[in-house]
């Protein structure tokens, strides 16, 4: 007898080893899946923000060019440079010198602006050293007719506009401190067909590049390159002009990293990973004239962050919790099996439950089923031989393996009670109010469990029919505006609790919906509406909020979504609306981001929707707080806190919505 319960503690204690080698083995496949999954999200998230800064920084530096390009030509033409060059009195010197300061003022990107005359003498000339505006005097002023860059200035003729390839600035022969890059862009000054000097502006390059740049970060790093692989500007100054210093000629690109230079020169635009680190470039396409502001623009950022190690050190924290959970769990089990008692249960007890009106299901200390009523037997849809000596998971009880061992927990100290879910032999759901008796011998130890419960089946199908009437539009089968409410509430709180979070609030109205009504019928209005509810729900995210908030006015909430974004999204949507054969009108709508207050953002939704009104529907518009227009509505709607910007107020200029 001895060498039997020996024999069967061995075979148990196999049977949990080998549970626990299988699970164990089961959770080291998932957290390599897990740790895969968040590498791959870090590089697809360091894929998406580098595609974007390149589209920004190009299209900045494009404006920003163009801009330069701009001022010259009105400097070199304007009324101030004609009067200094025919007459250069005192008063025209300090007009033309004006006109210089508010240029180097109101745009950082320029460090110098003088004007030269014909035999290369500075005659104006006026400074930004970091910030610090200085107008030189006339006693400093140089001669420069012996630089090359005047050199190439006199080889130019009227009206064109001529560049100096990137270089180190000197003043009076020597290195500016700190040392600045420029590009110098000059145009020679006509008067009556004659030369009378040269307009010379000098770009620096640094904060150009901060110019172009959307965010600050001290992970991503931009770089200028020219044609041959030299760093003409960057976030890190040691980097920039190694080509010029002898001692720095390691920061050539096509040196460093040969095979990023030699990808780079095979394709215009592309992205490579090296070591730890993310490339990402394109080809900045400038004209010729501005081409030697650099012909590459490259980003790069680390493949790791702070964040990342976070989420892989919470995944193998979490493992190895896991993993003691389930040791612990099987030694329990083990436990129970050697305590195992055959004492036979009181049978009063089980008389005086099973004459209760309630469900009863009695089980052995490992949860299988010994003994059940008819009432169970109705509810579950197995008959009494199907259950008995079956474990509850047969009864497929909606309870995970943490929420088990919690009740098995619980219920070594006190009795449990709770709701449970659970799907019946015929696949249909129930939902039943449980309570779990622990039946104890002499010596404390779990003999039996006695489950009683009451079927809420009704009353839970009840509940949930009552909170979607409450929350969706009977109409559309839509969120409605309580519910649209308490969502814009929720998304809110996202905004201002992470501050990199982007969301955005479109509204979107039928255009001339009363005319529908009034021409076709209420029911043909109703078709329409119930048309675009289904267009919106087929076309959007399953994670965007779709709401009907009013008559003919539908809202959208768009969580991770940039104004931009939203804007494309509308747009796409109107064009869609406009081309359809089902939906015979058109829609306006307005758009706003989701931020510090989830009112106000409604507000500026729904004026940016009066906006593409008022300028003759079937558009779009994103509220704009620099817009005049925008800021005179939300001054007339703003002290009224209003929910909804048009609620009970009439803002001039009318329009037929």
């Amino acid at each position: 007898m001895h060498n039997t319960l020996r024999n069967k503690n061995i075979r148990v204690f196999k049977l949990i080893f080998s549970t626990v080698l299988f699970f164990a083995i089961s959770l080291s496949l998932y957290v390599f899946s897990q740790y895969q999954r968040i590498t791959s999200d870090q590089l697809t998230r360091i894929n998406d923000s580098h595609k974007q800064r390149l589209a920004f920084s190009s299209q900045r530096l494009s404006d920003v060019i163009e801009e330069v390009d701009d001022i010259i030509k009105k400097i070199s033409t304007s009324p101030q440079i004609e009067l200094f060059s025919q007459t250069p009195s005192s008063r025209n010197r300090t007009a033309l010198e004006n006109m210089f300061y508010f240029i180097v003022k109101n745009e950082n990107v320029y460090s110098h602006i003088r004007y030269l005359d014909a035999s290369g003498i500075e005659l104006i000339r006026v400074n930004n050293k970091q910030n610090n505006i200085e107008r030189i005097p006339a006693s400093q002023l140089e001669d420069k007719s012996k630089r090359p860059y005047f050199q190439h200035a006199q080889a130019l003729k009227q009206g064109e506009i001529g560049t100096w390839p990137v270089d180190i600035e000197t003043e009076n022969g020597q290195l500016m401190k700190p040392i600045q890059t420029s590009l110098r862009i000059i145009m020679p000054v006509y008067h009556l067909n004659a030369r009378q000097g040269y307009i010379v502006i000098n770009l620096s390059v640094n904060n150009i590049l901060n110019a172009i740049e959307e965010m600050q970060s001290d992970t991503f790093i931009t770089r200028f390159i020219d044609e041959n692989g030299n760093l003409l500007a960057s976030d890190k100054p040691s980097e920039v002009l190694g080509h010029l210093f002898s001692t720095d000629e390691q920061h050539n690109l096509a040196n460093d990293f040969a095979v990023l230079w030699q990808q780079i020169l095979s394709s215009d635009e592309g992205r490579l990973t090296i070591d730890s680190m993310v490339y990402s470039y394109t080809e900045l396409g400038l004209s010729a004239v501005y081409a030697p502001l650099g012909k590459y623009i490259l980003i790069s950022s680390p493949t790791s962050s702070a964040y990342v190690t976070e989420q892989k050190q919470n995944l193998l924290t979490k493992a190895i919790l896991l993993l003691l959970l389930l040791l612990g769990f099987c030694s329990y089990l083990f436990k129970i099996y050697n305590s195992h008692e055959n004492n036979q249960m009181n049978q009063q007890l089980m008389e005086a439950a099973f004459n209760g009106i309630a469900g009863v299901i009695i089980t052995d200390k490992r949860f299988k089923l010994v003994k059940t009523n008819q009432v169970f037997v109705r509810v579950s849809g197995f008959t009494a031989n199907e259950l008995i000596g079956e474990s509850l998971a047969k009864l497929n009880l909606k309870f995970s393996q943490t929420e088990m061992v919690a009740i098995q927990r619980h219920l070594q100290a006190d009795n449990w009670q709770g709701e449970v879910m659970g799907t019946n032999k015929s696949g249909s759901e129930y939902a039943l109010m449980v309570r779990i008796q622990v039946l104890r011998n002499s010596f404390s130890s779990v003999k039996k469990y006695v489950v009683t419960f009451t079927d809420i089946t009704q009353r839970k199908q009840l509940e949930e029919t009552l909170r979607n009437q409450s929350e969706s539009d009977p109409l559309t089968g839509l969120w409605n505006r309580r519910k649209f409410d308490d969502e814009l509430t929720k998304l809110n709180i996202f905004t201002k609790r992470y501050s990199n979070y982007q969301a955005c609030l479109g509204i979107i109205d039928i255009d001339f919906f009363k005319k529908i009504n009034d021409q076709y019928g209420h029911d043909v209005g109703d078709v329409a509406l119930k048309n675009l509810a289904s267009f919106l729900t087929s076309q959007c995210r399953e994670t965007d909020i779709i709401a009907r908030i009013g008559g003919e006015e539908f809202a959208i909430l768009m969580p991770h979504t940039s104004l931009e974004q939203a804007e494309a999204v509308l747009n796409r949507l109107k064009q869609m609306i406009a081309n359809s054969e089902l939906m015979q009108f058109t829609v306006s709508g307005g758009i706003s981001k989701v931020q510090d207050d989830a009112t106000l953002a409604f507000k500026h939704a729904d004026i940016a929707l009066y906006t593409a009104k008022a300028a003759g529907r079937n558009q779009i518009q994103a509220f704009d707080a620099n817009s005049l227009e925008h800021s005179k509505k939300l001054a007339v709607i703003a002290p009224l806190n209003l929910k909804h910007a048009n609620d009970d107020v009439s803002i001039k200029q009318p329009v037929n919505l």
